[in-house]
Protein backbone atom coordinates (compact mmCIF):
# COMPACT_ATOMS: atom_id res chain seq x y z
CA UNK A 1 0.00 0.00 0.00
CA UNK A 2 1.52 3.47 -0.97
CA UNK A 3 1.78 5.94 1.63
CA UNK A 4 0.97 9.77 0.54
CA UNK A 5 3.16 12.17 1.45
CA UNK A 6 0.51 13.81 4.26
CA UNK A 7 0.41 10.54 5.13
CA UNK A 8 3.66 10.00 5.82
CA UNK A 9 4.05 13.36 7.78
CA UNK A 10 1.42 12.56 10.03
CA UNK A 11 3.19 9.37 10.97
CA UNK A 12 6.88 10.85 11.07
CA UNK A 13 4.27 13.53 13.55
CA UNK A 14 2.72 10.43 15.72
CA UNK A 15 6.02 8.46 15.65
CA UNK A 16 7.74 11.76 17.29
CA UNK A 17 5.27 12.09 19.71
CA UNK A 18 6.16 8.39 21.17
CA UNK A 19 9.74 8.62 20.93
CA UNK A 20 10.44 11.84 21.58
CA UNK A 21 10.07 11.88 25.53
CA UNK A 22 12.14 8.82 25.23
CA UNK A 23 14.81 10.47 23.56
CA UNK A 24 14.60 13.42 26.71
CA UNK A 25 14.73 11.26 29.18
CA UNK A 26 18.45 9.47 27.91
CA UNK A 27 19.72 12.80 27.87
CA UNK A 28 18.95 13.26 31.54
CA UNK A 29 20.11 10.15 32.04
CA UNK A 30 22.47 9.60 34.81
CA UNK A 31 23.50 6.05 34.04
CA UNK A 32 24.62 4.21 30.78
CA UNK A 33 22.45 1.44 31.74
CA UNK A 34 19.52 4.05 31.46
CA UNK A 35 20.30 4.97 28.67
CA UNK A 36 20.64 1.56 26.79
CA UNK A 37 17.17 0.71 28.12
CA UNK A 38 15.64 4.15 26.66
CA UNK A 39 17.31 3.36 23.29
CA UNK A 40 15.84 -0.24 23.41
CA UNK A 41 12.59 1.16 23.92
CA UNK A 42 12.75 3.72 20.81
CA UNK A 43 13.97 1.05 18.98
CA UNK A 44 10.64 -1.08 19.82
CA UNK A 45 8.58 2.07 18.77
CA UNK A 46 10.18 1.55 15.17
CA UNK A 47 9.00 -2.38 15.26
CA UNK A 48 4.96 -1.09 16.10
CA UNK A 49 2.39 -0.49 13.25
CA UNK A 50 1.88 1.48 11.85
CA UNK A 51 5.28 2.80 11.84
CA UNK A 52 6.97 -0.71 10.79
CA UNK A 53 6.14 -0.85 6.88
CA UNK A 54 4.15 2.37 6.25
CA UNK A 55 6.44 5.12 7.71
CA UNK A 56 9.59 5.60 5.52
CA UNK A 57 12.84 4.98 8.13
CA UNK A 58 11.51 3.25 10.24
CA UNK A 59 13.62 -0.04 9.81
CA UNK A 60 16.54 2.44 8.93
CA UNK A 61 15.97 4.31 12.72
CA UNK A 62 16.17 0.67 14.03
CA UNK A 63 19.21 -0.34 12.51
CA UNK A 64 21.19 2.64 13.74
CA UNK A 65 20.37 2.79 17.34
CA UNK A 66 20.67 -0.74 17.59
CA UNK A 67 24.25 -0.94 16.17
CA UNK A 68 24.57 2.19 18.14
CA UNK A 69 24.06 0.09 21.16
CA UNK A 70 25.87 -2.57 19.73
CA UNK A 71 28.99 -0.48 20.97
CA UNK A 72 28.82 -1.76 24.37
CA UNK A 73 29.53 -5.69 22.66
CA UNK A 74 32.49 -4.44 20.95
CA UNK A 75 31.02 -4.41 17.13
CA UNK A 76 32.01 -3.70 14.87
CA UNK A 77 34.78 -2.28 16.63
CA UNK A 78 36.33 -3.02 20.25
CA UNK A 79 37.04 0.10 22.06
CA UNK A 80 38.90 -1.46 24.58
CA UNK A 81 38.49 0.55 28.22
CA UNK A 82 36.79 3.66 26.23
CA UNK A 83 33.63 1.39 25.05
CA UNK A 84 31.41 2.70 27.75
CA UNK A 85 32.64 6.31 27.49
CA UNK A 86 32.16 5.75 22.99
CA UNK A 87 28.23 4.12 23.33
CA UNK A 88 27.05 6.66 25.74
CA UNK A 89 28.58 9.72 23.77
CA UNK A 90 27.28 8.83 20.53
CA UNK A 91 23.30 7.65 22.50
CA UNK A 92 23.24 10.61 23.66
CA UNK A 93 24.45 12.04 20.30
CA UNK A 94 21.73 10.22 18.88
CA UNK A 95 18.85 11.50 21.16
CA UNK A 96 20.20 14.57 21.01
CA UNK A 97 19.84 14.73 17.21
CA UNK A 98 17.20 13.11 17.08
CA UNK A 99 15.31 15.85 19.36
CA UNK A 100 16.66 18.55 16.96
CA UNK A 101 15.93 16.78 13.43
CA UNK A 102 13.36 19.13 11.65
CA UNK A 103 9.91 16.83 11.62
CA UNK A 104 9.86 16.57 7.99
CA UNK A 105 10.55 13.57 5.38
CA UNK A 106 13.57 15.34 4.54
CA UNK A 107 14.35 15.65 8.36
CA UNK A 108 13.98 11.98 8.42
CA UNK A 109 15.94 10.93 5.78
CA UNK A 110 19.25 13.36 6.40
CA UNK A 111 19.20 11.77 10.17
CA UNK A 112 19.62 8.33 9.01
CA UNK A 113 21.74 9.20 6.14
CA UNK A 114 23.96 11.16 8.76
CA UNK A 115 24.21 8.11 10.91
CA UNK A 116 24.70 5.69 8.22
CA UNK A 117 27.71 7.20 6.64
CA UNK A 118 29.24 7.57 10.50
CA UNK A 119 28.52 3.75 11.25
CA UNK A 120 29.65 2.85 7.48
CA UNK A 121 32.82 5.19 8.01
CA UNK A 122 33.40 4.49 12.06
CA UNK A 123 33.74 8.23 12.43
CA UNK A 124 32.11 8.78 15.78
CA UNK A 125 35.54 7.42 17.45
Amino acid sequence: MAVTDSEQADLLTRFAADVDPLARRVLAAERLSQVCDLIREMMGHCLQAPYLGHMWGAGELYSIWGELDDILDGWPVDHGPDTEAVADRELRRAAGEWLDMPRTGAGIRDYTYRWRTRLTERTWT
